[in-house]
């Protein structure tokens, strides 16, 4: 069967039962590049300047109540960002993940969960974190803060300068509980009551220098709807333009330097 898709003004759309489950999708914009696997789940985030990888995984398992998972069914695939439906009885979710673009902070990585569901259900979200190399991992104000060989804390905030930096969380709530036990990994579980229709975000952003610049990004972007919904224009008048991109950052700014020249 081919998958391929010329028509670039709508989404190129496979049954989740017929993807590849080793295949990986590449997102970036001009600063990151990440993959999305067949559940758009996040490997791989790589920030190209600084020759680093800075989430090696990031998987988001959804359930309700009752520890009913739920089943993913198609995938889609759009100029910056990919979707997954899921759906279990009564319940249906869209996880989003964007790459954004010309946006406030785009050292980012934003999911948008949007939730349907038929009367009042429970949804649990289980974040599980592999940074692929040990961080000092902390809770601040809720969001989670992992760093590499941070310095002394300074400041009103007590923030610290770092090799690396990133913050990830829900902007609008905490995490019902978190294990940091493994410096390597993460462990988020999140309760969201649905009724009727629910959006709820979750943000990452990363820093190669001091904490006080993620968490700037973060409180950029912490409208995380609008951010998406901006992305989405953006890189929707990049394709309508044509002009030249790849997911290649490297490459992308070269085209761009020589067009000037």
């Amino acid at each position: 069967m081919d998958f391929i898709d010329p028509v670039l003004d709508r989404p190129q759309s496979i049954d989740c039962d017929q993807l590849d489950p080793d295949a990986l999708y590449r997102l970036a914009n001009h600063d990151i590049v990440f993959h999305a696997d067949g559940e758009t789940d996040l490997r791989d985030l790589r920030w190209p300047w600084a020759d680093a990888i800075y989430a090696r995984h990031i998987k988001m398992r959804i359930s309700d109540m009752h520890d009913d998972a739920f089943m993913p069914m198609v995938t889609r695939f759009y100029p910056g960002y990919q979707e997954t439906i899921l759906g279990t009885e009564g319940m249906i979710v869209s996880k989003q993940l964007a790459v954004p673009f010309d946006s406030a902070y785009d050292r980012a990585v934003i999911w948008l969960l949007q939730c349907q569901a038929e009367g009042d259900r429970l949804l649990r979200l289980d974040i599980e974190i592999d940074w692929g190399e040990p961080l000092e991992q902390r809770l601040v104000d809720g969001l989670l803060v992992a760093q590499r060989e941070p310095g002394a804390a300074r400041g009103l905030y007590e923030q610290r300068n770092a090799e690396s930096t990133r913050v990830f969380g829900n902007p609008q709530a905490r995490p019902q509980s978190s294990d940091l036990s493994d410096p390597q990994r993460a462990q988020l579980t999140y309760y969201v009551l649905v009724n009727g229709m629910v959006e709820v975000p979750l943000l990452l952003t990363v820093s190669d220098v001091g904490e006080q610049v993620a968490w700037n990004g973060f409180l950029a972007l912490r409208d995380s709807e609008l951010a998406f919904e901006q992305s989405v224009s953006e890189w929707t008048t990049k394709v309508k333009t044509g002009r030249l991109w790849t997911p290649d950052p490297r490459f992308n700014r070269a085209v761009q330097k020589g067009r000037l020249a």
